[in-house]
């Protein structure tokens, strides 16, 4: 039998998959709240718990404007011709993720791979920092996202963006690899572009996931 609790986490878990394109920015968002998130994304589990990335905490309304102004790119229509930004990026708290140490994980996989007798080049190692990264980043974001909706708000992942201007705006010393919007959802369908109402993004249902019991 499942309980009530367990009934709250799925229910959690599946409004998690939505992204959220407005946002009530009249409403507040608690410091203690942000500090939990910020918390989810820097604890979470990496490999080795090395630190891949870094990131950078937007609440500056300037700053996360001009940042929104850099995700242009989203196709809508049928032959996508209506080009848009990607408003999850107007949210109250905006994460941004840049690449980190990579030389320093670069030589952690080095010495892995020579303990163990095994061949290595210089593209190997890169192609396994990258893996990695991307893995590191993925479960922070994920770890974000389900603290964040088991907090009642609402989230947004945009990897469709400018990375020379959001490396411009941010000062980064790497690339940006993923943009994540967090705040109190607006009072209108999430879909509904925060600044242009007449642009309602499209819905995806999610694909099944195959599992196998072994």
């Amino acid at each position: 039998m499942v309980n009530k609790s367990h009934k709250d986490l799925f229910k959690t878990i599946h409004r998690s998959q939505h992204v959220q394109r407005n946002w009530d920015l009249d409403a507040e968002m608690p410091q203690e709240d942000v500090d939990i998130i910020l918390e989810s994304v820097t604890q979470c589990p990496s490999k080795q718990n090395a630190s891949f990335y870094k990131v950078h905490v937007l609440q500056d309304r300037d700053i996360i404007e001009k940042l929104h102004l850099l995700t242009e790119g989203f196709g809508i229509g049928d032959e996508k011709q209506t080009i848009t930004t990607n408003s999850q990026t107007l949210a109250h708290l905006v994460l941004v993720f840049e690449a980190a140490n990579t030389e320093e994980n670069g030589a952690r996989i080095v010495n892995n791979y020579e303990y163990l007798r095994y061949d290595y080049d210089h593209d190997q190692v890169l192609n396994e920092v990258m893996r990695d990264r991307e893995m590191a980043v993925g479960v922070a974001a994920g770890y974000a996202n389900l603290t964040a909706s088991l907090m009642g708000y609402g989230t947004g992942c945009c990897a469709c963006f400018n990375p020379t201007g959001v490396a411009e705006l941010l000062g980064l010393e790497d690339s940006a690899v993923l943009i994540m919007g967090i705040g109190v959802p607006g009072k209108l369908p999430r879909r509904v572009h925060h600044k242009d109402h007449d642009i309602v993004f499209p819905s995806k249902k999610k694909q099944p996931i195959d599992v196998i019991v072994h």
